[in-house]
């Protein structure tokens, strides 16, 4: 009979050698090249995965060279593609660049996401999967493949505030950036674009020609990211979708950058989970 995988509790003593901080510049440390492709490959997860991260670069709230726009929270919200209701699932595959001011990491992500939960796939530049990341309403769950060892994270905990923000935003809703009119509080426009100031102080740059969404900027000093950029719309079936998302991190420093080889829209997926086997040890976090 297949036993249950052991967990073991945080204090143990071996979880030092593995655990990956969720502080966000211990985040962007890991990157560095001498904590191994897994941990690489599981950092830039936590950070692409999860929606965004931002730069330093153009100030949220320069709109200096912008007026006042005349149209309302719900036009402006009609504009923008809302996909929530007809995307149901997502699967695909892609090649992220991992920048950090001591280099940089490409690897390879395949991926599948339901509106509840998504499942991740990372293989370094060679080929070699490093580990899974399963992201769900209430936990993160990450498998490093190479050291052996799966940790799973509770997007509930009160010290986990920056992590579960970020886990909130699935796959689809990346791909997708849901504008709710409710949350919309000023409206700003210039000759090509229209920027919607959110309640939280997101500033959200809106293509005025198609309605596509062309930066996400978070302003809050305490936000895990501070910018996310869209390019290269394209059109499958109904849908019109990013080929290029680059996510920044909150300090400027970091940057990873996905570019989709292949989509597919509405598939039906085989169960989101991770199959860890027997002797593999979760440390709870």
């Amino acid at each position: 009979m297949r036993q249950s995988p052991a967990v073991h509790n945080p204090t143990d003593n071996h979880i030092a050698l593995h655990r990956i901080s969720l502080h966000k510049e211990s985040i962007f440390r890991a990157f560095h090249p001498g904590f191994g492709l897994a941990s690489i490959a599981a950092v830039f997860m936590l950070t692409f995965l999860l929606t965004g991260c931002g730069t330093t670069g153009p100030a949220a709230g320069d709109i200096s060279d912008m007026e006042r726009s005349d149209i309302s929270a719900s036009e402006l919200a009609d504009l923008v593609p809302n996909y929530s209701e007809n995307l149901i699932t997502l699967s695909g595959t892609g090649r992220a660049i991992v920048s950090e001011p001591g280099g940089s990491e490409r690897v390879t992500l395949q991926f599948s996401s339901g509106r509840e939960a998504s499942l991740i796939t990372i293989r370094t530049s060679v080929g070699i999967e490093g580990g899974q990341i399963l992201v769900d309403s209430d936990s993160l769950l990450i498998y490093n493949k190479v050291d052996n060892y799966a940790e799973k994270v509770s997007l509930k905990q009160s010290n986990l505030t920056t992590i579960g923000s970020l886990a909130s935003l699935n796959m689809l809703d990346l791909f997708n950036f849901p504008l709710n009119p409710d949350n919309i509080r000023e409206i700003y426009e210039n000759n090509s674009s229209f920027v919607a100031v959110l309640d939280d102080d997101a500033f959200v740059t809106i293509r005025k020609d198609d309605g596509m969404v062309k930066q996400v900027v978070q302003n809050r000093s305490d936000a895990a990211y501070s910018r996310i950029e869209y390019e290269g719309y394209a059109r499958l079936d109904d849908f019109y979708l990013p080929r290029k998302i680059t996510i920044f991190s909150s300090d400027g420093s970091s940057r990873a950058t996905f570019l989709v080889q292949r989509l597919e829209v509405n598939p039906d997926l085989p169960p989101l989970e991770i199959k860890l086997p027997d002797d593999i040890p979760i440390y709870r976090i």
